[in-house]
């Protein structure tokens, strides 16, 4: 049972690890960007109107990913300078620039939501000419290339931004340095071009799915390792720690190989868009984190067992599922402000809903509440006897919402826990013995000889009984009452059996009686006693 006191850390920090890794890789890839933003842009002149959104750098370059996007590489040739361009440039064409240039930004940029000036102007105070802005910087083997936006002329007066010709001339080199390797690029032929989805080319959805094949039984073979060596077949839980493994295990390895090689193969503008949704990540954690939950769960279900206390094992079950609702809905917050949605407005309605459903489940909560507490301080178990109130009765079930007692006239009484939790509980059955302790009513014509042997040997019986506690014992003359003198008996039955403490009571009172006949003396009937003057206590007659 200590096993996943050892895992379930161990899959914690996996889960951060790759949680952190796969953040830290978009980080990364963000960070190559130069993007900038405009510091205090206060126009509200959006530039010249154009067909192409080309009046602002923002609206050049949206346009130009978009068009890339649809493989329209004649219409995002149109947000290129290509004027004055090396003769070597210029016989490539609009349409192949734009291509690699697309390739070479997929493969080394991560835009950051098109963060860039949305002023006609472009980005004021950058220490650059006020005709062009900085787009970003990519990484190459011999440094940082800067590449530029400029506000070039149309051609009827006005000026447009497009990527300026000096960054057109260095697309070969760079697509040079960010071209494919050959057997991927040999792969790259097979596939038509114009063909994506979700914003990747099909070569790349082709790649990534063989690569996730190839890896998935090595993966899943280590996870079946990383099983044995955590836990063993002979281990209860062992099918719920393989199944950890070799399922949300392996599928955070298949996407931590995904994300890197789309790293490295590249993305497009809109599937950065998606990718940065985390989607698949959001979806893989969650189902990770179930799955410890249901690896937890067994683990206390198995110890509550050992304890005897099936109770608080059932109250393992309501409690996982609260915990894996509270991880999707986490999950799902985390998603929903990926995407974009207003976290806080949903934050906002949960909140009411959540007043609303509370008020409308004020009763659940309070037995199950009620039910938590007995579970937890555990002041009654299923099998006990127990006395709530004026009901005793044998505790036969303890649910979410109700305890039920089997009482003495074998009738099932329900009582909700709210109520059952909050009241004075006496548990019979957690007694370690059971008491003892009748009263004697002897007749006032016992002499004190008499009485005193009674108390003696009494005294002696239940100290020499194997099944009366030597202490406490007590017999004591302890009142006068009307008809009788009396006698209490008080000491403790070594047995916590009703049915056996019940033999044990018969045989003493049976020994008791032995005793008073033995000195003469008679127990006392209720009545009152009539003495006639002159007459000696043989003339005692109870009316």
């Amino acid at each position: 049972m200590k096993t996943p006191r050892r895992i379930i850390p161990f899959l914690f920090l996996v889960f951060l690890l790759f949680a952190s890794s796969s953040w830290a890789q978009s980080e990364e890839k963000s960070g190559t960007a130069a993007v900038v933003t405009q510091i205090v842009e206060v126009a509200v002149n959006k530039g010249p109107d154009d067909a192409l959104n080309r009046g602002t750098p923002r609206g050049s370059i949206v346009g130009f990913l978009e068009a890339c996007s649809n493989f329209n590489f004649e219409r995002a040739s149109e947000y290129l300078d290509l004027r004055n361009l090396p003769s070597e440039v210029q016989e490539l064409g609009g349409p192949e620039l734009a291509r690699q240039f697309n390739h070479v930004v997929s493969r080394a940029v991560w835009f950051d939501n098109y963060t860039v000036s949305d002023n006609p102007e472009g980005l004021q105070g950058d220490g650059l000419p006020e005709d062009r802005d900085e787009l970003v910087r990519i990484k190459t083997s011999e440094g940082e290339v800067s590449i530029w936006l400029q506000r070039v002329p149309r051609g009827d007066g006005e000026t447009i931004w497009k990527l300026s010709n000096r960054s057109v001339a260095k697309i070969p080199e760079l697509y040079e340095e960010y071209t494919f390797s050959p057997p991927i690029e040999k792969i790259r032929l097979w596939f038509s071009s114009e063909s994506s989805f979700l914003g990747l080319e099909t070569f790349k959805w082709f790649i990534l799915i063989v690569s996730a094949l190839l890896a998935w039984p090595f993966l899943y073979f280590f996870g079946v390792f990383l099983s044995r060596m955590f836990s063993s077949p002979a281990n209860e839980n062992y099918a719920i720690v393989r199944q950890i493994f070799t399922g949300p295990l392996v599928a955070i390895g298949i996407v931590a190989l995904l994300a890197f090689m789309i790293s490295h193969l590249g993305a497009g503008a809109y599937a950065q868009q998606i990718m940065r949704t985390n989607t698949l990540i959001t979806l893989v954690l969650i189902w990770s984190v179930w799955s410890i939950l249901n690896l937890n769960r067994e683990h206390q279900k198995a110890k509550m067992m050992l304890k005897g206390r099936p109770g608080a094992a059932k109250l393992m079950e309501p409690m996982t599922t609260f915990f894996k609702l509270l991880v999707l809905l986490v999950g799902s917050l985390f998603w929903l402000n990926n995407i974009g949605v207003n976290v806080s407005t949903v934050l906002a309605g949960l909140g009411v809903g959540g007043l609303a459903l509370a008020l409308a489940l004020q009763k659940p909560i309070e037995d199950m509440m009620g039910a938590l507490t007995l579970f937890t301080q555990v002041p009654i178990r299923v099998g006990d006897f127990c006395r709530y109130g004026d009901i005793t009765g044998t505790v036969e079930d303890i649910g979410l919402r109700t305890t039920r007692l089997r009482t003495l006239t074998n009738t099932l009484v329900s009582i909700p826990n709210s109520r059952f939790a909050s009241v004075e509980i006496e548990n019979i059955s957690a007694r370690t013995k059971i008491r003892y302790w009748p009263t004697l009513r002897l007749r006032y014509d016992t002499s004190v000889d008499g009485l005193q042997k009674i108390l003696h040997d009494i005294d002696a019986l239940l100290r020499a009984h194997e099944q009366v506690h030597d202490d406490p014992v007590r017999v004591r003359f302890t009142d006068f009452d009307e008809d009788a003198i009396l006698v209490k008996v008080h000491c403790f039955l070594n047995t916590t059996d009703f049915t056996e403490a019940l033999e044990i009571g018969e045989d003493i009172n049976i020994q008791i009686m032995e005793v008073v006949e033995s000195v003469g003396a008679q127990f006392a009937l209720p009545g009152k006693a009539i003495y006639v003057e002159g007459q000696t206590h043989d003339a005692y007659r109870p009316s």
